[in-house]
């Protein structure tokens, strides 16, 4: 829980995220949030599988499959969105930070 409170924090962008082999501690926080941006089950497996190859285990499939993403769509409410004025959109707010636009990508 406390790494996908670290990845969906924007103003934490970009995050690596890596384990000592990237397959199984990294594939159950990948598959935890492919859940949390509503990709369907057989999807984020495919996805797991893949990157962990002959090292796929049930058990991590088992973890990600029961992950309850409920209170993690909470946290992220808590985290990064925050009612601004009397319109009551929901916008991103980065603290401290000026809104900058991004930089352009080139191509040569």
């Amino acid at each position: 829980m406390e790494a996908l409170k670290i990845l969906l924090d924007v103003r934490n962008h970009p995050v690596l995220i890596h384990c000592k082999r990237g397959k199984h501690r990294t594939g159950c926080v990948v598959g935890c949030f492919r859940k949390m941006q509503n990709w369907c089950l057989s999807s984020v497996f495919e996805e797991y599988q893949r990157y962990a190859g002959a090292k796929s285990r049930t058990v991590d499939l088992t973890f990600i499959e029961m992950f309850d993403i409920i209170n993690l769509r909470q946290c992220l409410y808590s985290i990064i969105y925050q009612y601004q004025g009397a319109s009551k959109k929901r916008r991103l707010m980065y603290q401290g930070k000026t809104t900058q636009k991004p930089p352009r990508l080139t191509s040569f």
